[in-house]
């Protein structure tokens, strides 16, 4: 088994691993790059020494100088380049140092809200135990627990009471002599009826046999409301008792420090949630910067594309080429030997380019490798995997899967399935 904490490491180690293989291939295309330009620097200058030997056949200086000034112009458009990555890469660092600072204090913060929580815990279970051998506790406990019980009976039966009421009252409600004198109050001091009609009323009373009739209605319908009254009563009581219980468990609490500690462990997890979101900005920052000096290190930016742009169109102008064809045709072993190296030169150039393009997939996959790394660490964080109590089961099932993602073996999606099935919770 392995805390969750351990875990978290363990993915910012994948994060830091997929960062360190992310280096290693933008380093390596950045040295095929620099290759690549010396490839073409020399090639001009093989051009250059070629138009020179055959100068006096050309009859003008004007390629000459015209390779000349494109090396001056390259180097022009390469001077800047220079400049912007050492400030990139400085501001880079920077970042991620300030990165770093911030993974180390979130890791000392995470251990005091782990802290925080276990000592929260202990308390609590101090609490629960003295007031499980307080006897007057347990003895107010048992009795709102039986009033709530009792109260919870009786409202059953009102309700059982009241559905039995429709049922038998029907009868009662369907004799329209039986309601015409039930609803004019009749017996009851209530009752208001003179002369005649008391006396056509009564003489119906005795013909239907209502007096017994209304005590038997009468009860019917005050048996729902008597349990009710009662069940409120047993209720009232039992809220009275819990009202006490409450009173005496947070005297409890209070005694054995339990609210302080809560407090702290909440300062706690917000200072944590605080660093965490000032990490994910400073990360955020760190990413940016990453990727803008990437596009410096592997000649994306826009100093080296002109360079590269110039400097192409300059070595495939046909008065280039045509130079390269008379020296051929020459039986001149110097310059047969120039046009040699520039043949040689071409395909160097063309194996080159096709590692810098294999490279440049290579680089956007770790890349790719990278940011799934991250957002496991943030689905992980974001699930509260980290918190305490919370574990994984089987350690080796987790090194090896995180081995295959930093491999390349296992996408994120079946990384984050192995973690959600070995994932347990436990009170400390």
């Amino acid at each position: 088994m392995v805390s969750g904490r351990q875990t978290l490491a363990r993915l910012e180690e994948a994060v830091t691993a997929a960062r360190a293989q992310a280096a290693a291939v933008q380093g390596e295309l950045a040295a095929v790059n620099q290759q690549l330009q010396a490839q073409r620097d020399r090639e001009t200058k093989d051009y250059q020494d070629l138009a020179r030997l055959r100068l006096g056949e050309l009859g003008d200086t004007t390629l000459v100088e015209r390779l000349d000034q494109a090396q001056l112009t390259v180097a022009a458009l390469l001077a800047p380049r220079q400049t912007a990555l050492a400030e990139l890469q400085a501001q880079l660092e920077t970042a991620a140092a300030a990165a770093r600072a911030l993974a180390a204090q979130r890791t000392s913060e995470a251990a005091a809200v782990d802290a925080a929580a276990q000592a929260l815990d202990a308390a609590q279970a101090r609490t629960q135990a003295r007031l499980a051998a307080d006897p007057d506790y347990q003895g107010r406990r048992e009795r709102a627990q039986a009033a709530q019980r009792t109260a919870a009976q009786s409202e059953e039966k009102a309700t059982q009471s009241a559905a039995e009421r429709e049922q038998k009252g029907a009868s009662y409600r369907a004799d329209p002599l039986f309601m015409y004198l039930w609803e004019r109050r009749f017996g009851l001091p209530e009752y208001r009826g003179w002369g005649l009609t008391r006396s056509l009323d009564g003489k119906v009373a005795r013909l239907i046999g209502f007096a017994d009739a209304r005590a038997n209605y009468d009860r019917l319908n005050a048996i729902p409301e008597r349990l009710r009254e009662h069940a409120a009563t047993l209720k009232a009581q039992a809220e009275a008792d819990f009202a006490v219980l409450r009173s005496l468990g947070e005297a409890a609490r209070v005694a054995d420090g339990v609210p302080a500690l809560e407090a702290q462990l909440a300062q706690a997890q917000t200072q944590l949630a605080a660093t965490e979101e000032r990490l994910i900005q400073a990360e955020s920052a760190r990413e940016v910067l990453q990727a803008r000096t990437s596009r410096y290190t592997c000649g994306e930016d826009e100093h080296s594309r002109q360079a590269l742009e110039f400097l192409s169109a300059e070595l495939t102008r046909d008065d280039l080429l045509e130079l390269r064809r008379a020296a051929l045709a020459t039986p001149t072993a110097d310059d047969d030997l120039i046009v040699a190296r520039l043949m040689q030169a071409e395909d160097e150039r063309r194996r080159l380019e096709a590692s810098v393009q294999g490279l440049h997939e290579a680089l956007a996959d770790q890349q790719r490798r990278v940011a799934e790394a991250q957002a496991l660490c943030a689905d992980f964080k974001t699930s509260r995997y980290d918190r305490a109590g919370s574990s994984f089961d089987n350690e080796a099932v987790i090194t090896t899967a995180l081995a295959e993602f930093v491999r390349g073996t296992a996408d994120r999606q079946r990384v984050w399935r192995t973690l959600q099935e070995q994932q347990r919770y436990r009170s400390e």
